[in-house]
Parts: C-alpha cells; sequence; structure tokens
C-alpha cells in the first residue's frame, strides 16, 4: 500500500512542479495587504481545482493597472465597472462574469456615493457642499467619487474647481467616516453601504452619521446617486479560452456561503451585467479615457523627477564649465590672433627690407655699367669745358661757339642727373599698391637698364605688339621684377658673341590674364636645375646667394599672379602671369 502511495506520488509531482504560473491583478483601493487577504481565499479555490495552472495574485493600484497591462504582465482582472471598461475599449479584454454583492442587491446596481454627514447637519442640496469640508479617497474612487461627479456635473457643478474645502485623503476608507464623526470633516464621499457595514461591525455607534441627499434607488443601502455594476471578471486579449472557460465554470460552481466567498464579502458569480450605463457616465463627465491620480503615483514618480532634477542641474552644471572654458578660448584666440597680426606685421616689414636690400644688391651689381655710363657725360662735361676756356684765352671771342658748348655742358650735366635720379627712385622707392600700366613700367625699366645694357654689348628687344594692360600692384616690386629678371637674362648671355646677345621682352594678354615674358639666348638650364629654380639658395653664380628668383616668384605671388620658366631652343624664358585689373 505504501508503495502505491509513493508511487502515485512520484507520478502526480512532475504534473504540480509543470504547472503554468498564471498572474490574476486585483484592483486595490485598499491597503494591498488586505486586499490580497480579501482575494487569496478565491485564488487558493481555484487554484485547488486547476491542474495545468496556477494562479498568482496581484493586488494593484489603478496607475499600476495601467502600466502593467501594456505589457501584458496579467491575465485575468478583478475590479469596478470603470477599470474593467477601460480595459476593454483600450487593449481588448473580455468581460467573463459579474460578482454578486452581499445582501442579495442586483449586481447591475450595486455601486453608488453616499455623501456621509453627522446626524443632525442641515445640507438641503448640492450646491451647499461648496461650502462643506469635503473628503474623499480619491478621484479614481468610482463609489467614493466618480458616481457622485456626475450629478455634480448636471448641476452645473465641478468637484475641483467649485468645491475649495474638497481633500483627498487616501485609503483606508473607514477613516473618512471617523474623520466625520470626530468634525475634522463636514461630509465624506464614500462608497454605498460603507455606513451599513460599519455599523453592523461596530466601527462606528448607529445614529450617530446619517446618509446626506438620499435618492430613491432600490437596494437595502441608502444612496446618494444612482446606482451602477457591481465589479467584474475579465480575462485579457492573449488569455487561453480554455482557461478562461475553466475559471468561469469554477467560479460559477463556488458556493454562496465557502469560505472563499465569506472572506471575499461577495455571494457569488453570475454572467456579465449590461455596463454601458458606465460608458455614459465617462463619456458624459468627460473622463474618457480614465486619468490617473497623481497623489497615488506620486510615491512612484518621485525617484524619476528627482533623477531628471539631478540630470538638469548636472546639466546646467556642465553648460557653466563650458561656457567659462568658451569664454577662456575665446580670449586665448582673440590673443593669438592679435599675436598673429603682429608677427605678420613684423614679417611684412622684414620682408619689405629685404625686398630693399635686394634692390640695393641689384644696384651693386649694375655699378660698372652705372660707371660706364655716367663717364660719358662726364667726359663730355669736361671736355666742353677745356673749348669753353680756350675761347675765353682768344683773341678773338666766339660768342655763339662758347654759348653752344655751354648748352652743351648743360645737357650733359642733366643726363648725369637722371642716370642717379632713376638709380636713387629704384633703390629708395616706398612700396604702395595702386593701379599700374605695365606697358609703361617695362619702357620705364629699359630706360633704367639701359647702361646695364650697353656695359654688357647686349641688345634688348621689345618684341611686338606691346599689350596695354592695367593691373593693381607695387610699381616698385614689379619693376624690381623685370629688373632681376632682365639681369640674369643678360649673364646668362655673357659667354656668347656680342652679335648673339638679344634680350627679348615681351608683353601680351589673353583673356583676363596680361603675360610679361623674359627670353635670353643663352645656354638654358637642366631640367634638374629647371625644377630648383626658384628653391632659396639655388645659384649658379660663384658669389650668388640664391635669392633673386625666390624673391621674383614671392613677389609675383603677392600681386595674385604666378611665374614659370619655359625651357627653349636656345636659351629660357621666364613668363609673368598677371590678372587684369577689373573696370569699375
Amino acid at each position: 500500500m505504501i508503495t502505491l502511495v509513493c508511487f502515485a506520488l512520484l507520478l502526480a509531482a512532475p504534473q504540480a512542479m509543470s504547472r503554468e504560473p498564471v498572474r490574476m491583478a486585483v484592483l486595490a483601493f485598499d491597503a494591498p495587504d488586505k486586499v490580497r487577504q480579501r482575494w487569496q481565499p478565491t485564488v487558493d479555490y481555484l487554484n485547488a481545482h486547476l491542474d495545468e495552472h496556477k494562479l498568482v495574485l496581484l493586488a494593484l493600484r489603478p496607475h499600476q493597472v495601467d502600466r502593467l497591462v501594456q505589457h501584458q504582465s496579467f491575465d485575468f482582472f478583478i475590479g469596478n465597472a470603470v477599470k474593467s471598461l477601460q480595459l476593454k475599449q483600450g487593449y481588448g479584454s473580455s468581460q467573463l462574469l459579474s460578482l454578486k454583492p452581499l445582501g442579495g442587491r442586483d449586481p447591475a446596481f450595486a455601486v453608488g456615493s453616499a455623501i456621509v454627514t453627522r446626524q443632525g447637519h442641515q445640507m438641503d442640496n448640492l450646491q451647499s457642499l461648496r461650502s462643506q469640508r469635503l473628503v474623499s479617497v480619491s478621484q479614481q474612487a468610482f463609489g467614493g467619487f466618480i458616481a457622485f461627479w456626475r450629478e455634480l456635473d448636471q448641476q452645473g457643478l465641478h468637484p475641483l474647481s467649485d468645491f475649495p474645502f474638497l481633500k483627498f485623503v487616501g485609503f483606508p476608507q473607514s477613516k473618512l467616516l471617523h474623520q466625520v464623526a470626530s468634525g475634522n470633516a463636514d461630509a465624506a464621499i464614500v462608497p454605498t453601504c460603507l455606513l451599513e457595514r460599519m455599523e453592523s461591525s461596530g466601527q462606528l455607534p448607529k445614529g450617530k452619521l446619517a446618509v446626506a441627499l438620499p435618492l430613491d434607488v432600490a437596494g437595502p443601502c441608502v444612496s446618494s446617486t444612482r446606482l451602477y455594476p457591481y465589479s467584474s471578471l475579465s480575462k485579457m486579449g492573449h488569455t487561453s479560452n480554455r482557461l478562461a472557460r475553466q475559471v468561469a465554470r469554477l467560479l460559477l460552481d463556488l458556493e454562496p456561503g465557502s469560505p472563499a466567498a465569506n472572506i471575499g464579502r461577495y455571494e457569488g458569480w453570475t454572467v456579465p451585467v449590461d455596463d454601458s450605463h458606465v460608458y455614459a457616465l465617462l463619456k458624459e463627465i468627460r473622463l474618457w479615457p480614465f486619468n490617473a491620480d497623481w497623489r497615488e503615483l506620486w510615491p512612484e514618480i518621485t525617484p524619476y523627477l528627482l533623477g531628471l532634477a539631478s540630470l538638469l542641474i548636472l546639466g546646467y552644471v556642465h553648460h557653466l564649465r563650458v561656457r567659462a572654458m568658451v569664454t577662456r578660448r575665446t580670449a586665448q584666440l582673440q590673443q593669438e590672433m592679435a599675436d598673429h597680426r603682429q608677427t605678420q606685421e613684423d614679417l611684412e616689414q622684414q620682408q619689405r627690407g629685404f625686398y630693399k636690400a635686394q634692390r640695393v644688391l641689384l644696384t651693386g651689381e649694375m655699378a660698372s655699367g652705372i660707371a660706364h655710363e655716367l663717364n660719358q657725360p662726364l667726359a663730355s662735361i669736361r671736355y666742353l669745358t677745356q673749348g669753353c676756356q680756350y675761347r675765353l684765352e682768344s683773341e678773338s671771342l666766339d660768342r655763339g661757339a662758347l654759348n653752344q658748348g655751354l648748352d652743351r655742358i648743360a645737357d650733359q650735366t642733366d643726363r648725369a642727373r637722371d642716370i642717379i635720379r632713376k638709380l636713387r627712385e629704384f633703390c629708395a622707392r616706398t612700396s604702395q599698391q595702386e593701379p599700374v600700366e605695365l606697358s609703361a613700367l617695362v619702357k620705364e625699366t629699359l630706360a633704367l637698364m639701359a647702361p646695364d645694357c650697353r656695359h654688357n654689348r647686349c641688345q634688348i628687344e621689345l618684341k611686338k605688339p606691346v599689350s596695354a594692360g592695367v593691373i593693381t600692384g607695387d610699381p616698385t616690386l614689379l619693376q624690381q621684377v623685370l629688373v632681376n629678371l632682365m639681369r640674369n637674362g643678360m649673364e646668362a648671355m655673357l659667354s656668347l658673341p656680342e652679335a648673339q646677345r638679344r634680350l627679348e621682352i615681351g608683353l601680351t594678354h589673353s583673356g583676363d590674364e596680361l603675360f610679361l615674358s623674359v627670353r635670353d639666348r643663352g645656354p638654358g638650364l637642366s631640367d634638374a636645375k629647371l625644377a630648383r629654380l626658384f628653391l632659396p639658395f639655388e645659384s649658379d653664380k660663384p658669389d650668388g646667394l640664391g635669392l633673386g628668383m625666390t624673391i621674383c616668384k614671392r613677389i609675383v605671388e603677392e600681386h595674385n599672379g604666378r611665374i614659370e620658366a619655359q625651357g627653349q631652343q636656345p636659351g629660357l624664358a621666364l613668363v609673368c602671369h598677371f590678372p587684369l585689373r577689373s573696370t569699375p
């Protein structure tokens, strides 16, 4: 016999261990512990008759129901008609059964609101409540507040704006009546039958409190509002229909006097009752979908609000820190920009001095040609002066010849003075940006370089036609480029016979560009030397610094142009490209 019992237990153990958990949520308008004590026997009754599933009881506040239903966190729901209707409309739940209240009341007309005051307290109509100290549990309490709201709305009153002394004091509901009995409140909005139940249980003395503004409604309890359906059982949309049928059948078979019904304070279950007038109630008072009770939500959302406040404070501190860093960095950048401008000005000053020094160096290289050029007018002056002296000493004075000699002396003096003036201007002229007629500048430079050309036995050929064009630039620096290129060309041809020493100067334009070219007939440069022509300190001259072409390139680029070297047969051509000045 013992063996058979053990064998049966072994067979039943895996089945019991494999029972799938099913969550049954109960709406809690009272302390969750009390709600669980009330409904746990009903859940235990169902678990005792279900083989494949095990019900787990959840006591939830209204806002917890709203949050968990979105994640399908429960399978069955027991609650008032308002919340059940909300789940049906929003999440597709199905009403299975209606709860039968105690006292034989009709489950379709069992929930309402009662305005309870002290016995003898004068109250004629709803308008007289505006000056009363009212207390209620919560804005979401169906029988304790929402049913009463509809009666106020039909009288043109709003409970949240027209009743300045209304307070929501929370659970349990019994303390509302104790506040009225002690005089701390003038009236309480409570569910119908709460006064009768507390008087019958001895929690309140009979006759001390009374229901004000009673309506003629069916039932054993006095109500100040119309009556609505009692609580119901609903299955959620994802719940198995087979399981729902099993639960509904078991609850319908529950006897009125069973322990589950006694502790649960109900007589049993019945088929669903009509709840259309609940929907009409919510629509009339414009509470659809039902609003959450922020007083109940406050304990749960407080940590999130504190976290959000902390993030905002940290964000503001970070903003102040970034702002301080930006201010400091901006000051640093402004100082760096000022230092950069000062450095740029210093470099420009040094560059201008360098250009001037290079012009002086060019003048020194041209010294032999200048000396030869000055010797001619000086020698002429000497000979003409001696001739004038001979004529003055002779007996026959020829005044006409004497005047002619003096005029020639003056001409030669002017010639020497012009040579010195041009060299001085080339060496000491200040730099400035202005419109430059490049053809006129070329002719002026040719006059300046004439002594050097004669000294080096070189012929200058100005190629025709000469294009007229105006560019924006510094005439001194541009002339310095041309002088440098011409001197390099003449020096490149020193090894040639005098008849072959010919330097070609060209000035043409194409589109919006002007081309200035200087070509010599010398031996030219190899490809390697041509590639390094404009690098600093690269020179074929024994005593050269290798900076002349670098300076030319820099000056041309400062005028938004470019310079290039082109190998010729024979010789080398250097071409400068300048943008033409736009006509205003």
